[in-house]
């Protein structure tokens, strides 16, 4: 009997030491981000080295759309974000709303509009 009582104490112990070990399944993120693709409104084509902005009133932050019209940013606090996007030849762009949730990564994709030749960007 002393045993089988010695036995379960163990087993209870492994146990509770295995749960304990295990820090990721308590903790939950607490950031998010927000990735997409840039493409010219007319033809379609993805957009490279556009400056996309984000700002909040918890942070700021910046990337570059890649080659192939791509941008990413992780590690945002989830808020209610706007978007900047600049690039030479085409009209900057704000948009505002887009919402950041932990865990998630949100996926927004933007369509840019050339400039007129001569005219001032916004």
């Amino acid at each position: 009997m002393r045993s089988l009582s010695l036995r379960l104490t163990f087993v209870t112990l492994a146990a509770l030491m295995a749960f304990a070990s295990q820090s990721t399944w308590a903790l939950a993120g607490t950031s998010g981000g927000i990735a997409g693709v840039v493409t010219d409104s007319k033809t379609g084509a993805p957009i490279s080295d556009v400056k996309v902005k984000l700002s909040s009133p918890s942070q700021a932050a910046t990337a570059t759309t890649d080659a192939h019209g791509h941008y990413i940013v992780f590690s945002l606090q989830p808020d209610d974000y706007t978007l900047t996007l600049e690039k030479s030849g085409y009209v900057t762009k704000t948009l505002s709303g887009y919402s950041v949730y932990a865990d998630q990564t949100q996926r927004y994709d933007i369509t840019l509009t050339e400039a007129s030749p001569g005219a001032a960007q916004q």
